[in-house]
């Protein structure tokens, strides 16, 4: 799962295209992926606890740091982008977001 997890978040955020001018920040970025992450989780897991979700968060947060896509995010993914991602119900409309 852990795989999969690190493998769908750096593919979502690295295939990104910039739809404005105005880019998501740094710290966008890092939302983004918490939000990814919760929703990837409660999909494989509805009744998934508060705790896994933070573990998966923090899991997933400390490979993204390593990851050089997941570093293009600011320059990837635009503000317009992120907004519609962040509002996302599942994993399918945050991807398409992002598209």
């Amino acid at each position: 799962m852990k795989r999969r997890l690190a493998g769908l978040v750096v593919l979502a955020l690295a295939t990104c295209f910039a739809a404005c001018s105005r880019h998501a920040s740094a710290a966008d970025c890092a939302v983004l992926l918490d939000r990814y992450v919760e929703l990837l989780v409660r999909e494989q897991d509805p009744k998934a606890p508060d705790a896994e979700i933070a573990r998966q968060k923090a899991a997933t947060r400390a490979k993204a740091e390593k990851d050089t896509a997941f570093a293009s995010c600011p320059s990837e993914v635009s503000v317009k982008g992120a907004r519609c991602a962040m509002s996302a119900v599942n994993v399918d409309e945050f991807e398409k977001c992002l598209e």
